[in-house]
């Protein structure tokens, strides 16, 4: 598994996250749309359940209301999936560079790697989830991405508007990324080595690390759902809404299934369209004697 070596380049490690970003963006936002539906209603919701949901959005706003506020994610996050496989690699290459080329780094070293790659995509991706956010939850009005960015910028400009969320962002994705890639590495060595690019062993790999990391992942992703969804919203006034009227239990696992089913199937998907890529630009190499792809 490439995740493990350190053989791509840059380009190469970039390609082959934009691929695998457009994986998971693709299977996984219908979940994600429920999701921030159930996590963003009133104690006491329309929504009784991740069916009931799915049931009521499609009965009610049609089949693709599902893949609302789909096209940002899909211009924004396909590059920042390529940076976070990026500032993988290069976590790696910094401590391979500090404690030298025949230190074999440990678990906690490819943790920390994982983190460099969520500090990569959290400043990439905050933008786009925070018009994602707004987008997803509008029941009556049909605006496209560019509206609601013109309107969050003319309100709040830049940083109070596109870029709210970012502190909660990092505080959910960097460990999230350093529990991803740990379990990654764990869980793909539990594989004879000649069966570990296989697609069975990919997909099972990538979908456990992402319901690793989503475990990690539902009470800062729950605020920062709140956060990005009302301008009036901040971190300690979410937490505080949230034990006064449901309590931090019932709050928090708000959303659980629908991502938990998205992490698994998404992660698997990714990982798999991860290695897939870097395999084949490495066969294109081979083949054709050219450095052309994956220069």
């Amino acid at each position: 598994m490439s995740l493990n070596e350190d053989t791509s380049t840059d380009y190469t490690s970039w390609i082959a996250g934009c691929v695998s970003g457009t994986a998971f963006i693709a299977v996984g936002h219908p979940l994600d749309t429920v999701k921030v539906r159930l996590q963003n209603q009133p104690r006491i919701g329309v929504y009784t359940s991740t069916f009931n949901c799915f049931r009521q959005i499609i009965q009610y706003e049609g089949f693709r209301a599902l893949f609302k506020g789909m096209s940002l994610p899909l211009m924004a996050g396909v590059p920042s999936t390529g940076m976070y496989f990026l500032g993988y690699k290069h976590g790696i290459r910094l401590q391979t560079y500090l404690l030298g080329d025949k230190y074999q780094l440990s678990i906690a070293n490819k943790a920390m790697a994982g983190a460099v790659g969520g500090v990569y995509w959290t400043l990439t991706i905050v933008p786009a989830d925070r018009v994602k956010c707004l987008l997803q939850l509008e029941t009556a009005k049909n605006r496209g991405p560019l509206d609601v960015i013109r309107e969050s910028y003319r309100r709040h400009g830049v940083f109070r508007g596109l870029y709210r969320g970012t502190s909660i962002t990092l505080i959910r994705d960097v460990p999230a990324a350093a529990i991803f890639f740990m379990t990654y590495d764990h869980l793909s060595k539990r594989f004879p080595e000649d069966q570990r690019g296989d697609i069975l062993p990919l997909l099972y790999v990538g979908g456990m690390a992402g319901i690793a990391q989503w475990l990690y992942n539902v009470p800062p992703d729950v605020i920062k759902t709140r956060v990005q969804s009302r301008q009036d919203n901040t971190i300690w006034k979410v937490l505080k809404e949230m034990w006064e009227t449901e309590g931090l239990a019932r709050g928090f696992t708000r959303g659980f299934v629908p991502g938990g089913i998205r992490a698994f199937l998404s992660n698997g998907l990714c990982i798999l369209a991860y290695e897939g890529t870097i395999a084949f630009i490495e066969w294109y190499r081979r083949y054709f004697g050219t450095n052309e792809l994956g220069r």
